[in-house]
Protein backbone atom coordinates (compact mmCIF):
# COMPACT_ATOMS: atom_id res chain seq x y z
CA UNK A 1 0.00 0.00 0.00
CA UNK A 2 1.48 3.42 -0.92
CA UNK A 3 2.51 5.67 1.93
CA UNK A 4 0.50 8.77 2.76
CA UNK A 5 1.98 11.84 1.08
CA UNK A 6 1.72 15.57 1.71
CA UNK A 7 2.90 16.50 -1.76
CA UNK A 8 -0.52 17.27 -3.27
CA UNK A 9 -2.04 19.01 -0.23
CA UNK A 10 -2.28 22.77 0.07
CA UNK A 11 0.05 24.53 2.50
CA UNK A 12 -2.39 24.88 5.39
CA UNK A 13 -3.38 21.20 5.14
CA UNK A 14 0.27 20.15 5.05
CA UNK A 15 0.93 22.13 8.23
CA UNK A 16 -2.12 20.66 9.96
CA UNK A 17 -1.14 17.10 9.10
CA UNK A 18 2.36 17.59 10.48
CA UNK A 19 0.95 19.02 13.70
CA UNK A 20 -1.51 16.13 13.91
CA UNK A 21 1.33 13.64 13.59
CA UNK A 22 3.10 15.29 16.53
CA UNK A 23 0.10 15.81 18.76
CA UNK A 24 0.41 12.63 20.81
CA UNK A 25 4.05 11.72 20.23
CA UNK A 26 7.31 13.57 19.77
CA UNK A 27 9.05 12.83 16.47
CA UNK A 28 12.11 13.95 14.57
CA UNK A 29 12.15 15.48 11.10
CA UNK A 30 13.40 12.18 9.69
CA UNK A 31 10.47 10.39 11.38
CA UNK A 32 8.08 12.75 9.57
CA UNK A 33 9.86 12.18 6.24
CA UNK A 34 9.43 8.44 6.70
CA UNK A 35 5.81 8.73 7.83
CA UNK A 36 4.63 10.93 4.98
CA UNK A 37 6.94 9.71 2.22
CA UNK A 38 8.04 13.19 1.13
CA UNK A 39 11.34 14.99 0.74
CA UNK A 40 13.27 16.23 3.74
CA UNK A 41 13.27 19.73 2.24
CA UNK A 42 9.44 19.87 2.34
CA UNK A 43 9.36 18.74 5.97
CA UNK A 44 12.08 21.23 6.86
CA UNK A 45 10.12 24.13 5.30
CA UNK A 46 6.89 23.12 7.05
CA UNK A 47 8.55 22.60 10.42
CA UNK A 48 10.46 25.89 10.20
CA UNK A 49 7.23 27.79 9.55
CA UNK A 50 5.42 26.05 12.39
CA UNK A 51 8.27 26.82 14.78
CA UNK A 52 8.29 30.47 13.68
CA UNK A 53 4.54 30.66 14.36
CA UNK A 54 4.96 29.20 17.86
CA UNK A 55 3.03 25.99 17.12
CA UNK A 56 5.97 23.58 17.31
CA UNK A 57 9.21 23.58 19.27
CA UNK A 58 12.37 21.53 19.33
CA UNK A 59 13.09 19.38 22.38
CA UNK A 60 15.97 17.22 23.62
CA UNK A 61 17.79 14.99 21.17
CA UNK A 62 16.63 11.42 20.81
CA UNK A 63 19.23 8.94 22.04
CA UNK A 64 20.56 6.44 19.52
CA UNK A 65 23.48 4.04 19.29
CA UNK A 66 25.57 5.74 16.61
CA UNK A 67 25.63 9.01 14.68
CA UNK A 68 24.30 12.41 15.52
CA UNK A 69 21.06 12.10 17.53
CA UNK A 70 18.06 13.69 15.79
CA UNK A 71 16.27 16.57 17.46
CA UNK A 72 12.67 15.81 18.30
CA UNK A 73 9.69 18.07 17.78
CA UNK A 74 6.53 18.59 19.80
CA UNK A 75 3.41 20.73 19.74
CA UNK A 76 3.81 23.78 22.01
CA UNK A 77 1.66 23.08 25.03
CA UNK A 78 0.43 26.63 25.57
CA UNK A 79 -0.04 27.64 21.94
CA UNK A 80 -3.78 27.39 22.59
CA UNK A 81 -6.48 25.50 24.44
CA UNK A 82 -9.45 23.28 23.68
CA UNK A 83 -12.75 23.31 25.56
CA UNK A 84 -15.21 20.42 25.95
CA UNK A 85 -18.71 20.29 27.42
CA UNK A 86 -20.68 17.18 28.37
CA UNK A 87 -24.44 17.74 28.72
CA UNK A 88 -26.63 15.26 30.61
CA UNK A 89 -29.92 15.26 32.47
CA UNK A 90 -27.88 15.71 35.66
CA UNK A 91 -26.26 18.92 34.38
CA UNK A 92 -23.12 20.15 32.64
CA UNK A 93 -19.44 19.33 32.96
CA UNK A 94 -16.93 21.48 31.14
CA UNK A 95 -13.16 21.41 30.87
CA UNK A 96 -10.38 23.35 29.16
CA UNK A 97 -7.09 21.63 28.34
CA UNK A 98 -3.82 22.73 26.79
CA UNK A 99 -2.51 21.08 23.62
CA UNK A 100 -0.79 18.36 25.68
CA UNK A 101 -4.10 17.47 27.34
CA UNK A 102 -3.26 19.09 30.68
CA UNK A 103 -6.28 20.50 32.50
CA UNK A 104 -6.32 24.31 32.68
CA UNK A 105 -9.76 24.86 34.18
CA UNK A 106 -13.04 23.00 34.68
CA UNK A 107 -16.51 23.66 36.02
CA UNK A 108 -19.97 22.15 36.34
CA UNK A 109 -23.55 23.41 36.45
CA UNK A 110 -26.79 21.87 37.66
CA UNK A 111 -29.97 21.85 35.56
CA UNK A 112 -32.57 24.51 36.33
CA UNK A 113 -36.05 23.09 36.92
CA UNK A 114 -34.90 19.86 35.27
CA UNK A 115 -33.77 21.59 32.08
CA UNK A 116 -30.26 22.15 30.68
CA UNK A 117 -30.88 25.12 28.41
CA UNK A 118 -28.76 26.15 25.40
CA UNK A 119 -28.20 29.45 27.19
CA UNK A 120 -26.72 27.65 30.21
CA UNK A 121 -24.28 25.86 27.89
CA UNK A 122 -23.19 29.17 26.37
CA UNK A 123 -22.82 30.76 29.80
CA UNK A 124 -20.73 27.84 31.08
CA UNK A 125 -18.46 28.08 28.03
CA UNK A 126 -18.14 31.84 28.54
CA UNK A 127 -17.09 31.37 32.15
CA UNK A 128 -14.32 28.95 31.16
CA UNK A 129 -13.13 31.03 28.23
CA UNK A 130 -12.76 33.98 30.59
CA UNK A 131 -10.33 31.85 32.63
CA UNK A 132 -8.46 30.34 29.66
CA UNK A 133 -6.01 31.98 27.24
CA UNK A 134 -6.58 31.51 23.49
CA UNK A 135 -9.29 28.86 23.17
CA UNK A 136 -9.02 27.41 19.65
CA UNK A 137 -12.08 25.19 19.59
CA UNK A 138 -15.11 23.94 21.49
CA UNK A 139 -16.50 20.38 21.48
CA UNK A 140 -19.95 19.65 22.91
CA UNK A 141 -21.55 16.28 23.63
CA UNK A 142 -25.35 16.19 23.83
CA UNK A 143 -27.79 13.30 24.44
CA UNK A 144 -29.85 13.94 21.33
CA UNK A 145 -30.16 13.81 17.57
CA UNK A 146 -27.37 15.88 16.01
CA UNK A 147 -27.14 16.80 12.34
CA UNK A 148 -23.46 16.38 11.52
CA UNK A 149 -23.56 18.97 8.71
CA UNK A 150 -25.34 21.79 10.52
CA UNK A 151 -24.64 21.04 14.18
CA UNK A 152 -28.35 21.46 14.90
CA UNK A 153 -29.84 19.36 17.72
CA UNK A 154 -33.32 18.31 16.62
CA UNK A 155 -34.28 16.33 19.73
CA UNK A 156 -32.79 16.10 23.21
CA UNK A 157 -35.44 14.90 25.69
CA UNK A 158 -32.88 14.32 28.46
CA UNK A 159 -32.07 18.04 28.35
CA UNK A 160 -35.71 19.10 28.16
CA UNK A 161 -35.42 20.31 24.53
CA UNK A 162 -38.54 19.76 22.43
CA UNK A 163 -37.61 21.97 19.46
CA UNK A 164 -34.58 22.12 17.17
CA UNK A 165 -31.63 24.06 18.60
CA UNK A 166 -28.92 25.48 16.25
CA UNK A 167 -26.31 24.92 18.93
CA UNK A 168 -23.18 25.01 16.75
CA UNK A 169 -24.28 28.28 15.13
CA UNK A 170 -25.04 29.81 18.52
CA UNK A 171 -21.60 28.94 19.89
CA UNK A 172 -19.73 29.99 16.73
CA UNK A 173 -21.46 33.35 16.61
CA UNK A 174 -20.75 34.00 20.28
CA UNK A 175 -17.13 32.84 20.47
CA UNK A 176 -15.82 32.82 16.88
CA UNK A 177 -13.92 29.50 17.08
CA UNK A 178 -14.20 25.99 15.64
CA UNK A 179 -17.18 24.18 17.21
CA UNK A 180 -18.15 20.51 17.05
CA UNK A 181 -21.48 19.14 18.29
CA UNK A 182 -21.75 15.37 18.68
CA UNK A 183 -24.18 12.84 20.04
CA UNK A 184 -22.86 11.67 23.39
CA UNK A 185 -23.33 7.95 22.69
CA UNK A 186 -21.40 8.26 19.42
CA UNK A 187 -18.56 9.81 21.42
CA UNK A 188 -18.78 6.99 23.98
CA UNK A 189 -18.49 4.50 21.11
CA UNK A 190 -15.47 6.37 19.73
CA UNK A 191 -13.80 6.24 23.15
CA UNK A 192 -14.62 2.58 23.72
CA UNK A 193 -13.41 1.64 20.25
CA UNK A 194 -9.85 2.36 21.36
CA UNK A 195 -10.08 -0.60 23.75
CA UNK A 196 -11.26 -3.00 21.01
CA UNK A 197 -9.25 -4.83 18.41
CA UNK A 198 -9.73 -6.97 15.33
CA UNK A 199 -13.30 -7.61 14.24
CA UNK A 200 -14.71 -5.99 17.38
CA UNK A 201 -13.13 -2.64 16.45
CA UNK A 202 -14.76 -2.78 13.01
CA UNK A 203 -18.25 -3.91 13.98
CA UNK A 204 -19.46 -2.80 17.40
CA UNK A 205 -22.49 -1.19 19.01
CA UNK A 206 -22.54 0.83 22.23
CA UNK A 207 -26.01 0.48 23.79
CA UNK A 208 -26.54 3.23 26.36
CA UNK A 209 -29.21 3.26 29.06
CA UNK A 210 -29.87 6.80 30.22
CA UNK A 211 -32.29 8.60 32.49
CA UNK A 212 -35.01 9.22 29.90
CA UNK A 213 -33.48 7.88 26.70
CA UNK A 214 -31.79 4.81 25.25
CA UNK A 215 -29.41 5.21 22.34
CA UNK A 216 -26.81 3.30 20.36
CA UNK A 217 -23.45 4.30 18.92
CA UNK A 218 -22.69 2.19 15.84
CA UNK A 219 -19.41 1.23 14.20
CA UNK A 220 -20.05 -0.82 11.03
CA UNK A 221 -17.29 -1.92 8.66
CA UNK A 222 -14.94 0.38 10.55
CA UNK A 223 -17.08 3.51 10.16
CA UNK A 224 -19.25 5.45 12.57
CA UNK A 225 -22.84 5.37 11.31
CA UNK A 226 -24.72 8.64 11.86
CA UNK A 227 -27.58 8.37 9.37
CA UNK A 228 -29.13 10.94 7.05
CA UNK A 229 -30.33 13.22 9.86
CA UNK A 230 -27.92 12.16 12.63
CA UNK A 231 -30.60 9.90 14.10
CA UNK A 232 -28.95 6.52 13.52
CA UNK A 233 -28.90 4.54 16.76
CA UNK A 234 -32.14 5.92 18.24
CA UNK A 235 -33.06 2.38 19.29
CA UNK A 236 -35.06 3.67 22.26
CA UNK A 237 -37.77 4.86 19.87
CA UNK A 238 -38.38 1.40 18.43
CA UNK A 239 -41.59 -0.41 19.49
CA UNK A 240 -41.25 -3.52 21.60
CA UNK A 241 -43.44 -5.59 19.26
CA UNK A 242 -45.66 -5.28 16.22
CA UNK A 243 -48.74 -5.39 18.45
CA UNK A 244 -47.44 -3.02 21.13
CA UNK A 245 -46.47 0.48 20.00
CA UNK A 246 -44.87 1.24 23.39
CA UNK A 247 -41.30 2.42 22.85
CA UNK A 248 -38.29 0.63 24.30
CA UNK A 249 -37.30 3.67 26.39
CA UNK A 250 -40.88 4.26 27.59
CA UNK A 251 -40.64 1.08 29.65
CA UNK A 252 -36.91 0.59 30.14
CA UNK A 253 -35.27 3.97 30.78
CA UNK A 254 -34.04 4.37 34.34
CA UNK A 255 -36.88 6.79 35.09
CA UNK A 256 -39.37 4.18 33.89
CA UNK A 257 -37.74 1.48 36.01
CA UNK A 258 -37.71 3.78 39.05
CA UNK A 259 -41.41 4.59 38.53
CA UNK A 260 -42.32 0.90 38.42
CA UNK A 261 -40.33 0.20 41.57
CA UNK A 262 -41.97 3.10 43.39
CA UNK A 263 -45.41 1.90 42.28
CA UNK A 264 -44.53 -1.44 43.90
CA UNK A 265 -43.60 0.34 47.14
CA UNK A 266 -39.82 0.40 46.66
CA UNK A 267 -38.09 3.77 46.93
CA UNK A 268 -34.46 4.61 47.50
CA UNK A 269 -31.62 6.93 46.56
CA UNK A 270 -29.44 4.36 44.77
CA UNK A 271 -29.57 4.07 40.95
CA UNK A 272 -32.74 2.38 39.71
CA UNK A 273 -31.06 -0.57 37.98
CA UNK A 274 -28.88 -1.34 41.02
CA UNK A 275 -31.95 -1.18 43.26
CA UNK A 276 -33.92 -3.41 40.87
CA UNK A 277 -31.22 -6.09 40.74
CA UNK A 278 -30.72 -6.09 44.51
CA UNK A 279 -34.46 -6.50 45.15
CA UNK A 280 -34.77 -9.22 42.51
CA UNK A 281 -31.80 -11.08 44.01
CA UNK A 282 -33.61 -10.94 47.36
CA UNK A 283 -36.66 -12.56 45.77
CA UNK A 284 -39.05 -9.60 45.79
CA UNK A 285 -41.91 -10.66 43.44
CA UNK A 286 -42.48 -7.21 41.88
CA UNK A 287 -38.76 -6.70 41.26
CA UNK A 288 -38.46 -10.17 39.72
CA UNK A 289 -41.26 -9.29 37.27
CA UNK A 290 -39.78 -5.90 36.42
CA UNK A 291 -36.32 -7.41 35.93
CA UNK A 292 -37.78 -10.02 33.56
CA UNK A 293 -39.56 -7.29 31.56
CA UNK A 294 -36.43 -5.16 31.34
CA UNK A 295 -34.28 -8.07 30.16
CA UNK A 296 -36.93 -9.03 27.60
CA UNK A 297 -36.88 -5.48 26.25
CA UNK A 298 -33.08 -5.54 26.01
CA UNK A 299 -33.24 -8.93 24.31
CA UNK A 300 -35.62 -7.47 21.72
CA UNK A 301 -33.31 -4.51 21.13
CA UNK A 302 -30.30 -6.82 20.74
CA UNK A 303 -32.26 -8.91 18.24
CA UNK A 304 -33.11 -5.85 16.13
CA UNK A 305 -29.54 -4.53 16.26
CA UNK A 306 -28.06 -7.92 15.42
CA UNK A 307 -30.46 -8.63 12.55
CA UNK A 308 -29.66 -5.27 10.95
CA UNK A 309 -25.95 -4.82 11.70
CA UNK A 310 -24.44 -8.19 12.71
CA UNK A 311 -22.05 -6.58 15.25
CA UNK A 312 -19.19 -8.53 16.75
CA UNK A 313 -19.84 -7.00 20.17
CA UNK A 314 -22.59 -5.01 21.90
CA UNK A 315 -21.29 -2.93 24.79
CA UNK A 316 -23.74 -1.98 27.51
CA UNK A 317 -23.09 1.51 28.85
CA UNK A 318 -24.61 4.08 31.17
CA UNK A 319 -26.87 2.53 33.80
CA UNK A 320 -26.82 -0.74 31.81
CA UNK A 321 -23.30 -1.34 33.11
CA UNK A 322 -25.00 -2.56 36.28
CA UNK A 323 -26.16 -5.69 34.45
CA UNK A 324 -23.97 -8.68 35.24
CA UNK A 325 -22.94 -11.70 33.19
CA UNK A 326 -26.10 -13.51 34.35
CA UNK A 327 -28.26 -10.74 32.83
CA UNK A 328 -26.16 -10.74 29.66
CA UNK A 329 -26.80 -14.45 29.23
CA UNK A 330 -30.52 -14.02 29.84
CA UNK A 331 -30.69 -11.31 27.18
CA UNK A 332 -29.10 -13.61 24.62
CA UNK A 333 -30.79 -16.91 25.54
CA UNK A 334 -34.12 -16.28 23.71
CA UNK A 335 -32.19 -15.43 20.55
CA UNK A 336 -30.23 -18.67 20.26
CA UNK A 337 -31.31 -20.47 17.13
CA UNK A 338 -33.31 -17.44 15.99
CA UNK A 339 -30.42 -15.48 14.47
CA UNK A 340 -27.50 -16.74 12.33
CA UNK A 341 -24.92 -15.26 14.70
CA UNK A 342 -25.05 -13.78 18.18
CA UNK A 343 -22.82 -10.93 19.32
CA UNK A 344 -20.70 -10.87 22.41
CA UNK A 345 -22.59 -8.81 25.01
CA UNK A 346 -20.57 -7.21 27.79
CA UNK A 347 -20.33 -4.09 29.91
CA UNK A 348 -18.51 -1.04 28.62
CA UNK A 349 -15.51 0.20 30.57
CA UNK A 350 -16.37 2.67 33.35
CA UNK A 351 -14.57 5.84 32.22
CA UNK A 352 -16.04 8.97 33.81
CA UNK A 353 -14.06 11.33 31.55
CA UNK A 354 -14.62 9.39 28.33
CA UNK A 355 -17.15 11.82 26.85
CA UNK A 356 -15.07 14.91 27.62
CA UNK A 357 -11.94 13.26 26.23
CA UNK A 358 -13.75 12.14 23.07
CA UNK A 359 -15.30 15.60 22.58
CA UNK A 360 -11.84 17.18 22.92
CA UNK A 361 -10.42 14.73 20.38
CA UNK A 362 -13.24 15.46 17.90
CA UNK A 363 -12.67 19.18 18.36
CA UNK A 364 -8.93 18.78 17.72
CA UNK A 365 -9.54 16.73 14.57
CA UNK A 366 -11.99 19.35 13.27
CA UNK A 367 -9.52 22.10 14.03
CA UNK A 368 -6.81 20.33 12.03
CA UNK A 369 -9.24 19.58 9.19
CA UNK A 370 -9.59 23.32 8.64
CA UNK A 371 -5.84 23.71 8.14
CA UNK A 372 -3.25 25.75 10.04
Amino acid sequence: MPRSTLALDDRSTQRARVVGALHEQRKSRSDLVEQFGVSSSLITRLVRGLIDDGILREVGAQAQAIGRPPVRLEVVRDHGALLAVSCTAEGLRARCVNLHGGIIAETSADPIAGVVSPESIIETVAQLIARTPRVLGIGVAVPGVVDAETGNVSAAPDLGWSEEVPLRTMLRERFGVVVTIDNDVNLMMASERRTLDGRAARNAVYLYLGARGIGAGIIAAGRLIEGDHGAAGEIGLSPLSANDRTDFEDTTSTLAIAARLEAAGHTGSEPAVDRLLALADAGDPAAVRIRADVLTAFSHAIAVITALLDPHVILLGGHARAFREAEHREMLEPLRGELPFLPDVRSAHPKPDAILDAALNRCWQQLLAGGL
